[in-house]
C-alpha cells in the first residue's frame, strides 16, 4: 500500500507513525528503519490480533466512508473465508486480517478501528 508518513513519534515498542492511506489516516508501529515525516513509501499493514465484527470492524455507509477520520481504516469487504480470514480492499491494495463474529456481505464498506497495526516497509 502506498502511504505518506504524516507524523512520527517514539513509542514503547519502537517508532509510531501516522500514515495517510487511501482508506484514512491510521496510527501504526513502524517495523524497520524509521521513515521521515512527509515521506511517501510502500508498506504492508498487519493487524496483530483477531478482531470482532461489530466492535473493531463494522459496516459503514458510503456517505461516511469518504469522511476523513483519524485512527480508522475504511475499505471494501472482498471476502471472508470459513476460518475468519478477512480480505479488505483499501484503495488499490489488499489488507488481510482475522476476525470472529458475523461479517456483512462481500462488497460492503467497512471500517477498521481501535486495534494495533504494524507497518512493514516493502522495497520493490
Amino acid at each position: 500500500m502506498h502511504v505518506q508518513v504524516v507524523r512520527l513519534e517514539k513509542g514503547a515498542e519502537g517508532p509510531r507513525v501516522a500514515l495517510k492511506t487511501p482508506g484514512g489516516v491510521i496510527w501504526a508501529y513502524w517495523r524497520g528503519d524509521p521513515p521521515s515525516r512527509g515521506q511517501f513509501t510502500d508498506v504492508e499493514l498487519a493487524v496483530t490480533r483477531v478482531l470482532t465484527w461489530g466492535e473493531e470492524l463494522e459496516p459503514i455507509s458510503e456517505a461516511s466512508a469518504g469522511e476523513p477520520t483519524l485512527g480508522v481504516l475504511d475499505g471494501t469487504l472482498e471476502v471472508v473465508d470459513e476460518e475468519g480470514t478477512v480480505t479488505l480492499l483499501v484503495g488499490p491494495s489488499l489488507v488481510i486480517l482475522s476476525a470472529k463474529g458475523t461479517p456483512p456481505a462481500p462488497g460492503t464498506r467497512v471500517r477498521l478501528r481501535n486495534c494495533e497495526i504494524a507497518a512493514y516497509p516493502t522495497h520493490l
